[in-house]
């Protein structure tokens, strides 16, 4: 019962401000903030992850307060995932490592450099996939607070509470790099290999899984063919803005 008036009284309930929804700011917070430059580069190169991952905290983190509910489905959502990365990554490991004993691989060095790659990025999603997931299963015994004051402590960091999302999106990313340094090791080999005839039959399919592949990364940034020349002339004004602004302040 103490609980439940105390939930009453933080959500200001029967005054006309009162929080209508688990995510609803009642100070302000509710304002679109701008994402800063290095957040957005890095978006791009871990696939878009790192702001789904931000709009999940932000639903989470509200007003400095956890909502203890949805924290728990997230880490029981992140623990499912995670633990299906590092069976992928396991099997990515396994394959890079068998392609590297191909005899003809053996001899492309350009292959065998990507397919390094390919392995370190691999073996980064894995070890990164263990340790949050060491880290994440020890707070979710923790009570509500220390959930908060976790919280709070990286909300307070360079990027704020995006440094969280940063982290809690490499799994996923490092697992797809590692797969797109393979296709990449793969396509060299074809391509230093292979005769004329195959190279003509594999590079119209290769060209269409690319463009099915990026599609989704694509779309689930807002990011559609029809309205790509908007985009680029959007962020091409945004750095130029930003460039500025830097240029007058210093």
């Amino acid at each position: 019962m103490g609980e439940f008036c105390s939930d009453k009284f933080a959500n200001f309930c029967g005054q006309p401000g009162a929080r209508l929804d688990a995510d609803q700011s009642l100070y302000g917070d509710s304002i679109p903030r701008t994402k800063s430059i290095l957040f957005r580069v890095m978006n791009i190169i871990l696939f878009g992850s790192p702001d789904a991952q931000s709009k999940a905290l932000h639903k989470i983190w509200v007003d400095y307060t956890i909502v203890q509910r949805r924290w728990k489905n997230f880490i029981n959502r992140l623990n499912s995932e995670w633990n299906g990365y590092t069976i992928f990554s396991t099997v990515m490991l396994a394959v890079d490592i068998s392609f590297l004993a191909v005899p003809s691989v053996q001899n492309q060095a350009p292959a065998i450099l990507v397919l390094y790659m390919s392995i370190l990025c691999a073996l980064g999603s894995l070890v990164v996939s263990l340790v949050l997931a060491g880290q994440v299963n020890d707070s979710r015994r923790d009570s509500a607070e220390s959930v908060a004051s976790f919280m709070l402590d990286m909300s307070q960091s360079m990027l704020g509470l995006e440094s969280l999302a940063l982290m809690l999106s490499l799994p996923y990313a490092l697992l797809i790099w590692g797969m797109a340094f393979f296709a990449a090791a793969l396509s060299i080999v074809i391509y230093r290999t292979s005769d004329v005839i195959t190279i003509s039959i594999v590079s119209p399919i290769w060209t269409a899984i690319f463009i099915l592949s990026t599609w989704p990364v694509l779309a689930a940034n807002d990011i559609h063919v029809s309205h790509m020349s908007s985009w680029i002339t959007e962020q091409v004004l945004y750095f130029r803005s930003w460039w500025v602004a830097t240029r007058s302040h210093s």
